[in-house]
């Protein structure tokens, strides 16, 4: 798949509004803490239990030390970590199906993508970034202003959310890209496999939602790995 010659397509796809109905895409199978769920039709805000279904227009929230697992019903995994909005807009469950859609305002996300179609299976989008999936296992960090993706199995295609940054790069295993606000990715650099293994807990986002800090209690360790020819 070649994300960026078909970016405007892609984009549109994230834009189309859901129909009247809501349609359930999945259910919760774990959960921890401050989660709550909000119809972005009705408005309505609830606190999900485990087995709560999960529609096509909900989103989903998680406050500080909280996550949510949520299932789809092509068998994907959601991992949304703690103080994270965020929506699945559509399913892809056939072929010619639209991919599926993620849109992801702020916080933590791990994906584990199952179904595998040629045309493409999930377009995760974020303030800052575009990633389109086949079938993989992949992170995102992400702020209004900053998108850190990174690899754990698999390959995904990255590139700024704005169509006229034209630059992409395809992500394989450990590889990881940060896509700022205004700018091309990054080049693609292999994450250590110590730093992979706790990538999510190596970063916090700040209080305005913002930015991505390294946490000072790993700095020491993690700027020695940063100096490893790898990285």
């Amino acid at each position: 798949m070649n994300l960026k010659y078909n970016v405007v397509a892609m984009s549109c796809i994230l834009l189309i509004t859901t129909g009247v109905y809501a349609k359930p895409i999945g259910k919760v199978v774990q959960l921890v803490g401050n989660v709550d769920v909000t119809s972005m039709k009705t408005g309505k805000r609830t606190v999900p239990d485990l087995n709560t279904v999960i529609y096509n227009d909900d989103k989903i929230r998680t406050g500080k030390q909280s996550f949510v697992t949520v299932l789809l019903n092509d068998g994907t995994k959601l991992f949304i970590k703690e103080i994270s909005v965020v929506n699945v807009a559509g399913l892809k469950l056939k072929d010619t199906d639209p991919p599926t859609k993620v849109r992801m305002l702020t916080g933590k996300l791990r994906l584990i993508v199952k179904k595998t179609f040629k045309k493409g299976s999930l377009v995760l989008k974020t303030p800052t970034a575009i990633a389109g999936v086949r079938g993989t296992d992949f992170g995102v960090i992400t702020t209004r202003d900053e998108t850190r993706v990174a690899v754990f199995e698999g390959e995904v295609e990255v590139a700024n959310v704005k169509e006229n940054i034209l630059k992409s790069y395809v992500l394989k295993d450990r590889e990881e890209v940060v896509v700022e606000k205004n700018s091309a990715p990054t080049s693609p650099r292999v994450v250590p496999s110590k730093v992979l293994s706790s990538w999510f807990d190596y970063y916090v986002i700040d209080d305005r939602r913002n930015k991505i800090i390294r946490r000072d209690r790993e700095d020491s360790l993690f700027d020695r790995l940063l100096r490893k020819k790898d990285y």
